[in-house]
């Protein structure tokens, strides 16, 4: 019986080694801000206590376009695309709640409702009445699902790899995302985070994992361990996705487009083909060699493709409002 005692108390003092050993703790919050800010960063009140992290950027005389990130990910996600479009359009980011120097949201409302409540405010707050929502992941859940719910505030959607379509298909989550539902991650994962961790989930994202640079491993390391962060992450994973909108995606009434990696592993093509069908005039366009994030992977064929794609609809509503007022 001693010998068991003494055993149980070995193991639990290993344990408690183990764990200040890997513990990981809260990045420093005036540190994070400082270093992942730029001269277009701005932050605006959530209504709920907080603030929202935003950046304005590029041609503020062009189309504006709203870029929402997706789950674990953070508005630099998007600085690719800002350099190659920026001189046409006025591109809008933002750090949802949970996610990059927003952190937390008070009151644990991760819904997409609350997103978009997010999102709005952050147009609101840039005097944008209208834009075309971009949106990656679960950022192209909120996209789509803001077409439905403020198609007022909505030009068009462009769902990269998005997040919410009913195939009925199984799909196996990125690594972060298994241990953020099991018992023991969401014990240790606000806690325990290394480094290793985020670029093995990062390379699951990857179709070319060597694209993969340590600098932007360190940023998603970094931001994710941002005050609060990491318990939202989990506490968004609650959530319910409410699958039954997806019966209404058909009544989109904006124009789409679908883009997608063909390497995705955290989201298949099918899913992307689910799209498709079921959205009345969506067309989707396939990258060959890129995975869930071909907009950090390959940006300049995702940019050509936005560019072009806005650029033909601008078109066409310059002629419309010319036939109006020649009319």
């Amino acid at each position: 019986m001693k010998f068991l005692l003494r055993l149980i108390l070995l193991l639990a003092v290993l344990l408690g080694a183990l764990f200040f050993f890997f513990r990981t703790p809260d990045t420093d919050r005036a540190e994070m801000i400082a270093k992942y800010t730029n001269e277009n960063s701005q932050f605006v009140a959530d209504g709920v206590g907080g603030e929202i992290h935003f950046r304005d950027e590029g041609n503020k005389a062009g189309p504006a376009i709203l870029l929402i990130h997706g789950s674990s990910s953070l508005l630099q996600t998007w600085e690719p695309l800002v350099d190659l479009l920026g001189d046409r359009y006025r591109i809008i980011s933002l750090d949802l709640q949970g996610h990059g120097l927003t952190g937390p949201r008070a009151d644990n409302d991760y819904s997409a409702n609350a997103f978009i409540s997010s999102a709005l405010k952050v147009l609101d707050e840039t005097g944008v009445e209208k834009a075309y929502w971009i949106g990656n992941s679960m950022g192209g859940w909120v996209s789509w699902r803001a077409g439905l719910a403020v198609p007022d505030r909505v030009t068009g959607v462009v769902l990269i790899d998005a997040s919410g379509a009913q195939t009925g298909e199984e799909i196996k989550p990125y690594l972060g995302a298994r241990l953020a539902q099991s018992t023991i991650g969401k014990w240790l994962l606000p806690k325990i985070t290394p480094k290793f961790l985020v670029r093995s989930s990062l390379e699951e994202n990857f179709a070319q994992p060597e694209r993969l640079t340590d600098e932007l491993v360190t940023r998603y390391w970094e931001l994710l361990r941002f005050p609060g962060n990491r318990t939202a992450t989990l506490e968004r994973g609650k959530t319910p996705r409410e699958p039954e909108k997806w019966d209404d995606i058909g009544s989109l009434k904006m124009p789409v487009l679908l883009l997608w990696g063909k390497q995705d592993k955290v989201i298949p093509l099918s899913h992307g083909q689910a799209f498709e069908a079921a959205i009345p005039g969506a067309n989707l366009i396939v990258y060959e060699d890129a995975g869930h994030l071909p907009m950090e992977e390959t940006p300049e064929p995702v940019a050509r493709d936005i560019g072009n794609w806005i650029g033909e609809l601008e078109a066409v509503r310059d002629q419309q409002t010319e036939g109006d007022v020649a009319n």
